[in-house]
């Protein structure tokens, strides 16, 4: 059977309410040419990615791929305020410094 080094592949899953989406794509090639994109949060995790794409692997320009999706209630983000107050505080005295109007905000 003659196997091929180019291909695509994609393969999405559910972990812990959150949607993982995991694409490799390869090209022929005479070396094992690994690249990732990863979220920043799983970035700790790229070696051992690595590994286990290159011992199922032989050689080839493989590009993978790994997004997650945090579609849970978890995924919203929470306004921090003390950091918020910081700001406000920051905005307020620059104003006064430069003698300017103080910005108001209406939502």
């Amino acid at each position: 059977m003659i196997q091929s080094m180019t291909g695509f592949g994609k393969a999405t899953g559910e972990f812990n309410g959150k949607k993982i989406v995991v694409e490799i794509k390869s090209l022929n090639s005479k070396q094992m040419d690994i690249s990732t994109r990863i979220s920043g949060v799983y970035r700790e995790k790229e070696i051992e990615i690595r590994n286990e794409v290159s011992q199922s692997l032989e050689r080839g320009k493989i590009d993978v791929s790994l997004y997650i999706d945090n579609s849970g209630k978890d995924s919203i983000t929470q306004i921090n305020p003390i950091l918020f107050e910081s700001y406000y505080q920051q905005i307020k005295s620059l104003a006064n410094q430069n003698s300017l109007e103080l910005p108001t905000i209406w939502f």
